[in-house]
Formats: structure tokens, sequence, C-alpha cells
């Protein structure tokens, strides 16, 4: 009996030894049908970015083996005149998600010849923002809770004055994004430096869109910052005091931010902005950022 005992136990050891791993794995964190996407050609192209980017999710054991994000971006859909907000609208008809991953604007620089300089008010980066601005309050109404806005690499190559409209969206955008009132929790990320010194590498002889190196680099780099940023609340998020637009610096971008969040009187507690954690968001909140940026105050929160 024992030595019947001993084998099974010995058989019971080697069969785990060689099971698949999905047999023991934990279960998935997140369903497909929670995830969103929308946007351009960026990411409509080839889809390799969304491809590598559920690979991402599911080497983390986030999102099971089989498992796939909700995919309706469209390639030369634009932010202005319902393009990627048509999109958004297509997929809460079918179901409602908790999260959504887009781009956008990249399109709305190509329509149409604008002469610079570029400000707020020029008809591409007003149509583009205002467009953002009112997606991502119905995203709010419609139980969002997250969104991940990836911006654009530099061109390789200036199509039609790309690249100085880009750069004049960016922090357009960005800042918008920050300041838009009743959305969800939103992340502006900039691929930029994660495409610094490869842009022949990771573009297409087109000048614009990702090559599969791009694509997977891209990939990487948002699942990093996903991951920094609890996007999908797998861990423990950590706050950093001052970040208002979590773009991961504190700068004048977020100073404006908390100067305008002041100037409205119905604002709301924002943990962040708390930069004394007296549970209050005022004039000393003000005054602290603004000896953080001169070099004064080293550390946020202050106390």
């Amino acid at each position: 009996m024992k030595k019947l005992l001993l084998f099974s136990i010995i058989v019971v050891v080697i069969m785990a030894s060689f099971a698949p791993a999905t047999i023991f794995a934990a279960a998935p964190q997140i369903k497909g049908s929670d995830v969103m996407v929308i946007g351009d050609s960026y990411f409509a192209l080839s889809g390799e970015i969304v491809r590598a980017l559920e690979n991402e999710a599911r080497n983390a054991g986030v999102l099971g083996a089989n498992d796939r994000f909700r995919d309706y971006t469209v390639s030369g859909s634009t932010l202005a005149n319902n393009g990627i907000p048509s999109q958004y609208t297509n997929g809460i008809n079918s179901g409602k998600v908790k999260y959504v991953i887009m781009d956008g604007g990249g399109n709305d620089c190509l329509q149409g010849w604008t002469p610079a300089p570029y400000n707020e008010n020029t008809p591409f980066i007003k149509n583009a923002t205002d467009a953002v601005t009112n997606l991502l309050k119905k995203m709010k109404a419609d139980g969002v809770v997250k969104v991940f806005y990836l911006f654009y690499p530099n061109p390789n190559g200036d199509l039609n004055g790309l690249k100085a409209k880009l750069d004049a969206l960016r922090p357009i955008m960005q800042s918008t994004i920050a300041n838009t009132t009743e959305k969800p929790e939103t992340y502006f990320f900039d691929i930029r430096p994660a495409w610094d010194g490869h842009l022949s590498e990771y573009t297409l002889p087109d000048g614009i869109h990702p090559t599969t190196a791009g694509s997977v680099a891209t990939a990487k780099a948002m699942w990093a910052e996903m991951q920094k940023v609890n996007f999908f609340g797998t861990s423990t998020p950590t706050i950093k005091y001052g970040d208002y637009n979590n773009d991961g610096s504190i700068d004048a971008l977020d100073f404006s931010a908390l100067k305008m969040h002041l100037m409205n009187p119905t604002h709301a507690y924002n943990e962040v902005l708390d930069l004394n954690l007296d549970n209050t968001i005022d004039s000393i909140d003000f005054a602290i950022m603004k000896q953080y940026l001169l070099g004064i105050v080293k550390n946020l929160p202050y106390k």
C-alpha cells in the first residue's frame, strides 16, 4: 500500500511538471470585451500594434489566451467630422466598455492647407480638440473608466508640413484632455521617446506608418506605461503629486491646470493636486506648486 501511495505521488508530481502552464494559470484580470480600440491608420493599417499589445497583456496574465480587444479603428479617420467619434458610437452601441485605447488628430492635420503659425484657434486644431472634449464627456456618461490616448511619433520626412502641425497640436491636445471636465481617467502618452533614433527602422517608406518593428516597439512602450499608471487596475497605483495630466513630469502644463482648477468655482477635489495633504485644493497648493517649479520646494507632497 505504501509503495502504491508513493508511486501515485510521484506520478502526480511528474504530470504537474509537464502540464501546460495554462492549467494552473490565474484567471485573466480583464475581458477583451471590456477594451475598445479606436483611431486611424496608425493603429488600423496593419493592426500589428493592437495585436502586439494584446500579446503583452496575455503574457502578463491580464488577458485570456484567446481573448481579443474590440478593435474599431479605421484608416483615414479624423477626430472632427464624426470620424473617430463614430467608431466609439458604433462600439458602445454593441456593448459597454470599461477601457478605451485611442489615437487621433493626425488626419485632422492633413485636412486642407493652413499657414503657420498655429494656435488653439487654428481650424484643424480647434476642430480636433473640440471633438475630443465632446467624446470624453460622452465616454464619461457611458461609464467608461479609463482612456489611454496615444500621440504619434515624428514623421520620417515632412508630408504637407505634418511635423510642424503635429508639434503644434500635441501640447494643445494634451492640455485640452487635462482640462476637460467630466471625463474618464485619461492618460496622454507621447510615443516619440520610444522612437528616438529609430525613425528609419520603425517607419514605412510613406514616412508615417509603423513597420512591424515600429508596431512592436510602440506596443511595448504603451504596455510599460499602462503598467506604470495601473491602467487596467491590476496593481497598486502610486500617486505622483502635482502631475495633473499624468505625463510623468511636473511642469508648466500642470501649473496651468492647477490654476484653471482653482478658477472653477465648482471644482472637485483631486488628490493629485492636494500638495500639502490637507484634503483641500486651494491657494496654498498653488503656492507650493510655484515654489516646486522654481526649485525652492524639492519634493511633493510638501508638509
